[in-house]
């Protein structure tokens, strides 16, 4: 009875506890802490408990040069590390700043006699050595095994806190965070890690209550679908006021995290999210950050999820940071309620830009994935900068809570379904300028492009419109793996024998010489930047030869003498060989419109027989 009795009071109180650890503490509550959560505990509107300049080692720290530092000792606090020291650095605006740094070895290793190191200390930065905190970066080592688990990087503005970035190690390689200055750093988020399974973001402090609320990017979060310590997924929300200003602040997401507290943000929302794939599995060591689509979903919901809530003990309060958890976020994306979609197709680079600081440019890739662009149709929260040329966009305005796409038999694409247009800008790879532009429009309302239009060069008007009664329509499975084997290994390997095929038929009919640079690209790169080149140069051939007999049958028929029979049968090329280049072409332009490459292949056979072109055409072409 009596081992029964401990047992229930064991379990009682394992309940109990986890409860008040569930809770947390917000900020005001850290002085109830160990010794390091009572030397920076907060106010409930986050301003340092005690101040800077009314430590007892302020005035020290104020006369310390550049480089100098020393160990604080408080025998009130037996067996605490601290140091402060005088720094002088580059923060990300590449601006020389001294400040004066302090730091607190919270789990008593000895990292300060090398200066700190980045399991379990904090820093806290006073960016102008004027009492006033900037800056605080504190390092979690959850498991003790001497790296970070999580990191918070926590920003001041006059001495209370605002906003925090907060990343979680999911893949446990001791990476999160790049800094400078104490800072989220570098060029970009590339130095920090993108890479594998990992998460980050953004909440801000509500100094009503003394707690955190998701805000900005929140979260962003990297899957390693295959194993091989690089992501294939990458998902990033918006958490923005559900009641915001869209024609002051579209961007809000990206410039509101930091700002002071606003009444809206009491009700916060996810209304925008980004979500992107590699779908032909090359993300890698030696190809990272390789997406190829991404879906850009604009709504309106309330931040509220199951397991949203995270609390660590270790954490200085408030010690609750909210986001939609690793495990549930592609769930979540899967089905998010879009008033508005924008799909986006990475099909080649584009020149005209940096966006990835790749060492080549078939690693100038954004580590975002591929999201959309304030261009043609504007959506907001989706972020900048982004790549204008070569990337595919279709887009809907229809509501929905599914990510449906299908395979097209028209141009041999994948597309999102119901997307009632889309466009793709070519050009400016491979040396060349403006190619064109290809746009795509479903105009019968049934959720599938029908009608294509291609554009040349600058041109208003179009070298094409081809309009199909059938759109080859295949619906697709919403899954990654079962998406890139089709992608991979039926639609590529199709499309570019189709194309070859196709080519010869056409070089048969008429020479055509493709620019040197896209010679060359169509010898570079993926299967897919490939395949988009073949497809660009075989535009350019049909155009090419499609214009060359165009003018050649159009010049017959306006020379000849409609009256002389005799003299038109015995030297062709004349009306009847010309008019039957014409309707041969009509014909090929609809096979051709259609993607029936095999029918378009015929009708070229036949435009080759000697018998429809002058001598003097073949010797010249």
């Amino acid at each position: 009875m009596e081992n029964y009795r401990f047992l229930s009071n064991l379990i009682l109180l394992i309940v109990l506890n986890s409860q008040v650890l569930a809770e947390g503490k917000a900020a005001g509550e850290g002085h109830s802490g160990p010794w390091w959560m009572q030397q920076t505990a907060l106010t409930k509107d986050g301003k340092l408990a005690t101040s800077l300049q009314d430590r007892p080692w302020w005035s020290r720290a104020l006369g310390l040069q550049v480089g100098e530092s020393f160990i604080i000792e408080d025998s009130n606090l037996p067996g605490s590390a601290m140091l402060v020291r005088r720094e002088s650095f580059k923060n990300r605006s590449n601006e020389t700043v001294e400040a004066i740094v302090w730091i607190i070895d919270d789990d008593e290793d000895g990292s300060l006699s090398t200066g700190g190191d980045s399991d379990s200390d904090c820093y806290l930065a006073d960016y102008a050595g004027d009492g006033i905190l900037d800056r605080v970066v504190d390092y979690i080592d959850d498991d003790a095994d001497g790296d970070p688990d999580e990191m918070d990087i926590r920003y001041f503005v006059d001495g209370f806190l605002r906003n925090a970035w907060f990343g979680i190690d999911l893949d446990d390689d001791g990476s999160m965070w790049s800094l400078a200055g104490y800072e989220y750093g570098g060029p970009s988020y590339f130095e920090s890690d993108p890479y594998g399974d990992n998460i980050f973001y953004m909440n801000k402090i509500d100094p009503n209550q003394g707690i955190w609320i998701p805000i900005s990017e929140c979260p962003f979060s990297f899957h390693d679908t295959d194993g091989d310590g690089y992501s294939e997924v990458v998902v990033r929300v918006s958490a923005v006021p559900l009641e915001y200003d869209r024609d002051k602040y579209p961007d809000y997401a990206n410039y509101q995290g930091s700002s002071a507290w606003r009444e809206e943000q009491e009700r916060m929302g996810v209304v925008n999210v980004r979500y992107s794939f590699d779908i032909d599995n090359l993300s890698s060591l030696k190809s990272p950050l390789h997406y190829d689509f991404g879906f850009n979903l604009v709504g309106g919901i309330p931040y509220e999820f199951e397991g949203m809530e995270h609390f660590n003990l270790k954490r200085r309060p408030p010690q609750v940071t909210r986001f939609i958890p690793h495990e549930r976020i592609r769930e979540v994306s899967d089905s998010f309620p879009a008033r508005e979609t924008g799909f986006s197709w990475h099909e080649h680079y584009d020149d005209t830009i940096s966006i990835g600081y790749g060492p080549t440019k078939d690693q100038d890739l954004r580590w975002e994935g591929v999201f959309w662009i304030w261009e043609r149709r504007f959506m907001e929260n989706t972020g900048a900068p982004n790549q204008k040329w070569n990337v595919r966009r279709e887009w809907t305005q229809q509501p929905t809570g599914r990510r449906e796409l299908y395979y097209s038999g028209i141009d041999r694409r994948i597309h999102l379904k119901g997307a009632k247009e889309g466009w793709m800008e070519v050009g400016h790879f491979g040396g060349q300028g403006v190619i064109g532009e290809v746009r795509m429009l479903d105009s019968n309302d049934n959720g599938f492009f029908d009608r294509w239009e291609v554009y040349l060069g600058d041109e208003p008007t179009p070298a094409r419109v081809s309009t199909v009664q059938d759109e080859k329509v295949r619906l697709l499975q919403f899954d990654l793996q079962a998406l890139s084997d089709f992608y991979t290994k039926e639609v590529l390997p199709e499309a570019m024998d189709s194309n070859r095929s196709l080519m010869n038929a056409m070089a048969r009919v008429h020479k055509f010489s493709a620019p040197e640079g896209l010679k060359k690209a169509l010898k570079e790169g993926s299967d897919t930047v490939r395949r988009y080149v073949q497809d660009v140069i075989r535009e350019l051939h049909y155009q090419s030869l499609r214009r060359e007999l165009v003018g050649f049958a159009h010049e017959v028929l306006r020379n000849s003498e409609f009256n002389d029979l005799f003299s038109q049968r015995q030297n062709p090329p004349n009306t009847e060989t010309a008019w039957r280049v014409i309707r041969l072409l009509q014909d090929l332009d609809v096979a051709y419109g259609n993607g029936d490459f095999d029918v378009a292949i015929v009708h070229l056979e036949k435009l080759a027989e000697a018998d429809l072109l002058s001598e003097h055409y073949h010797e010249a072409h």
